[in-house]
């Protein structure tokens, strides 16, 4: 099947294995004490200064769109600021490299009073009570209403930099007053922002991966992100898991991934490039979907397990491994669909798959299947 074509619209099956990831497991209790969070009441003025001067990071890379407000709902905003009506505490992290303040919580609100006092893109509309100033922008407001929204007092709750990263993961899934909390995928975007983070953007924008997926991978909510980050983590950290994957794929992967250099980290992405293209030349669009036991020729989801597994044990592989397998590829996909059809390794990518028996199980069966194979 050529790459480009690789839409079957007879698939019914779409979308990725929704499999188990707990983001309650950190381990054990940490100390209160080590919360350092600055609570400070301050005027509206003084933020809009920090983002103007860009000493707020809204953060687009691991918030959620931060256009997704409707024009009369950022109006109304303004509204209710020249209303003198109160706003929800803002959250923010303090990023220890820039010093600047990551945007947490209030990424809406930011980006309305921004749209609207600094970069003067919003005209106001639909207001419910001050009709007066519908079809007006913020250089058509008077004196006494600038200095009105100015001088709103706000709450801005700031985790300093200090504060460890598992409190931090806390804070950041339980503080969001307007909608969803952030999924495990988006805090760890937002705690480990650098060298890991643009990594994993660039990862999840290759059109390897996104063609070998079938482009079926979400980019909603960081799930492509999410199952890249599952392949670093085993790539590159195997052999150290222990059963915690937050901790694993987060502090583990993506703060040693901060630490190397650029030669590193793009090597990492060209071996990622390359995994993905062997898995195309080896399964084509069934990749990583394990057959349907109750329709013939037919395939599941995409499944979270078999894509960390397959590609990474293909990615350890040697130039001359690779070559082999795809030679013998008409054995390998035999072997493998049987694999795929045992009820014990159906479990170990099924149930209870972040637990160290289920992941060295699966692991195991594929190098070995792989071995065999290379040695037929």
């Amino acid at each position: 099947m050529n790459r480009k074509d690789y839409i079957d619209d007879s698939w019914e099956e779409r979308e990725v294995d929704s499999q188990e990831e707990s983001v309650d497991n950190l381990k054990g209790p940490f100390d209160p004490n080590n919360i350092d969070v600055d609570i400070s009441t301050v005027n509206l003025g003084s933020m809009l200064e920090q983002l103007e001067y860009g000493e707020i990071d809204l953060q687009p890379e691991f918030q959620r769109a931060s256009g997704v407000w409707t024009d009369v709902k950022k109006s109304r905003l303004i509204e209710s600021v020249l209303l003198g009506l109160p706003l929800p505490s803002f959250y923010f992290s303090e990023d220890a490299t820039t010093n600047k303040l990551i945007i947490i919580d209030g990424l809406q609100r930011l980006c309305s009073l921004k749209e609207f006092c600094i970069d003067k893109t919003l005209v106001l509309n639909n207001l419910q009570f001050l009709t007066n100033l519908n079809g007006v922008s913020y250089d058509e407001l008077d004196r006494t209403q600038v200095r009105r929204l100015k001088s709103l007092k706000i709450t801005i709750n700031t985790l300093r930099k200090r504060t460890p990263t598992n409190v931090k993961y806390v804070i950041f899934q339980r503080v969001n007053t307007a909608g969803e909390p952030l999924n495990p995928q988006e805090v760890r975007n937002a705690l480990y922002q650098g060298k890991a983070t643009r990594l994993l953007k660039s990862m999840a924008a290759l059109e390897s991966f996104r063609i070998v997926t079938r482009k079926k991978v979400p980019t909603k909510r960081m799930a492509d992100r999410d199952l890249v980050n599952r392949y670093l983590a085993f790539y590159l950290k195997k052999d150290v898991y222990d059963g915690n994957l937050d901790q694993f794929m987060g502090e583990v992967t993506l703060g040693y991934i901060n630490t190397l250099d650029d030669k590193q980290v793009q090597n990492i992405l060209n071996t990622f490039k390359s995994t993905m293209d062997i898995c195309w030349e080896l399964f084509g669009d069934k990749a990583f979907r394990r057959p349907n036991p109750k329709i013939e020729g037919k395939y599941l989801k995409l499944n979270k397990s078999i894509f960390e597994v397959i590609s990474v044990s293909l990615a350890l592989l040697t130039n001359d491994e690779q070559s082999t397998l795809i030679k013998k590829k008409k054995s390998f996909i035999s072997e493998l669909d049987k694999l795929l059809r045992d009820e014990h390794f159906i479990q170990s990518i099924t149930s209870g798959t972040a637990k160290v028996p289920q992941v060295e199980y699966r692991f195991n069966k594929i190098d070995l299947l792989i071995k065999t194979v290379l040695e037929q």
